[in-house]
């Protein structure tokens, strides 16, 4: 079961920050999750909101800001108990700090309504211009109008599927658009977890990975219904509880 790093050790830095990175690197992640956004003059960086109000206390929008702007934000403003400076990185910053460790890398592309037109092409371009890049991608969105332009450009990139609001009656529709996409992976929220469904998604041929599990409770949980992967902000969580969490 892959332990992957959800924004990084984001339980012991701020999260989707190069300290997050590095952190979570040293704690031996080999897995590793992130958001891509684009700033107004089409830098890729990486953050989890639209808006910098959760980690700054601005309501300003990466999609407004130049990088010139966006960089000098204090996104650890958020963080106990180190609120020291953090700025969002950008994703060639984020790769250079994880990609020589890393075996897998979940690039979660936010384009909700197509918010950023051309992030997918953009995104394949920086993928293929790193040697070695590729082979370790994996791509997913909770927008399906994104995975689609994205299978439209490369008939071998990895694809994850994600979706709003499921619940288990509308599992079957979301394996049809999962397939639609030729997704390999199926991205799940923990609440829906349960063994039968864990299973009905790996027969139809996809490896499943939960969000975001961070008790070891829930992590053995996990390892005994067969899921293939669970995103963590707990990147020690196999060995942090290992009697009961």
């Amino acid at each position: 079961m892959k332990i992957i790093s959800h924004r990084g050790a984001s339980a012991y830095a701020p999260e989707n920050t190069l300290k997050a990175f590095r952190l979570a690197v040293e704690m031996g992640s080999r897995d590793f999750e992130f958001d891509v956004h684009r700033t107004k003059d089409g830098i890729l960086v990486v953050h989890h909101d639209y808006s910098l109000l959760k980690t700054s206390g601005r309501d300003v929008k990466i999609a407004d800001l130049a990088w010139a702007e966006l960089k000098r934000i204090n996104v650890a403003f958020h963080y106990r108990p180190d609120r020291a400076f953090q700025r969002v990185p950008r994703l060639e910053e984020v790769i250079d700090v994880i990609e020589p460790a890393a075996d897998w890398l979940n690039f979660e592309v936010k384009n909700d309504g197509n918010v950023y037109p051309g992030i997918e092409e953009q995104l394949l371009d920086f993928i293929n211009s790193r040697p070695g890049l590729f082979a370790k991608a994996v791509v997913s969105s909770f927008d399906h109008g994104t995975l689609k332009r994205f299978r439209e450009l490369s008939h071998d990139l990895k694809l994850a599927f994600l979706g709003h609001g499921l619940s288990t009656v509308l599992l079957l529709p979301a394996i049809r658009r999962a397939r639609a996409v030729r997704a390999v992976n199926f991205h799940m929220a923990l609440r829906l977890a349960f063994k039968t469904n864990v299973s009905r998604i790996r027969k139809a041929g996809f490896n499943v990975c939960i969000y975001t599990v961070n008790t070891g409770k829930d992590a053995r949980r996990m390892q005994a219904i067969g899921v293939d992967g669970i995103f963590t902000n707990h990147p020690d969580i196999m060995g942090k509880w290992t009697l009961k969490g």
